[in-house]
């Protein structure tokens, strides 16, 4: 053998794997994710009902123990069971758990809420909420469904509260007028013109519309935009009615005995 081709065969010879190399890598691809395929069919209003009590909502069993280990992690909520594992309960009506509404009082954790989260990818809010793995893994109780709509009302379902809402006050800045006019359409059938057919707290009869708007306007806001689970109370944003508006009907409830 010549030295001509011991050289060529020695060059054929690196050359096969690189070849190998830029022939198969062009077409490699990393796995989808679910909500690649199943972020259209994603339900933002069934998410805000989830992030509300989500065991109503996809009808799994009330939860009895505490969400551990994530919940005992803190120790100024003192709140057991159920309550423990709501959506609500770290991160807040207002979404912005520690840096919002629950700052202080009795519902603190020092958890972060979700409103900052919202820009982040699809996909990185699902996996997020289903925190596989994690200190929130909610993956035994939540659906891919589910797991998807509460990401999909994190991504386009939230609001910053303090436009409509006064922190230090609690009293909603919109307009009573048009808030008394949509309260009589589509609110008066069910809650009374004084807001209080039905009540809230079975313990002392008192807890009407009136009431709860002043309590935790924070609440109420989110219950009229996305409804109320396992109830007939429907989605004022699924009805078409703008956040102003729905900011106007929260206003006149705050005037309600």
């Amino acid at each position: 053998m010549t030295k001509k081709t011991r050289r060529l065969g020695i060059t054929l010879i690196l050359a096969f794997p690189i070849m190998l190399m830029v022939g198969c890598d062009k077409t490699s691809t990393s796995p989808k994710h679910y909500v690649d395929d199943n972020w259209s069919q994603a339900d933002v209003t069934r998410g805000g009902l989830l992030y509300d009590k989500w065991w109503t909502v996809n009808e799994s069993s009330t939860p009895t123990t505490n969400f551990n280990p994530l919940w005992d992690s803190q120790t100024t909520n003192t709140r057991t069971g159920a309550d423990t594992w709501r959506c609500k309960e770290c991160h807040g009506w207002d979404y912005k758990g520690k840096d919002g509404a629950y700052s202080s009082g009795s519902h603190y954790t020092g958890f972060t809420g979700v409103y900052d989260v919202r820009t982040s990818s699809p996909a990185d809010i699902y996996t997020s909420v289903l925190g596989t793995g994690t200190d929130h893994d909610l993956s035994a109780v939540l659906s891919e469904q589910d797991a998807s709509d509460l990401a999909l009302f994190i991504s386009e379902g939230l609001i910053d509260v303090s436009l409509y809402i006064d922190y230090s006050t609690k009293l909603s800045n919109g307009n009573t007028a048009d808030g008394g006019d949509l309260y009589a359409t589509y609110c008066e059938s069910c809650h009374g013109s004084d807001g209080n057919t039905i009540d809230f707290d079975d313990d002392d009869g008192s807890q009407g519309v009136g009431f709860l708007s002043n309590d935790n306007p924070y609440e109420v806001l989110h219950k009229i935009r996305w409804g109320n689970p396992a109830s007939i109370m429907p989605s004022m944003v699924n009805l078409g009615v703008s956040d102003a508006n729905i900011n106007d009907i929260l206003a006149y409830c705050q005037t309600l005995p």
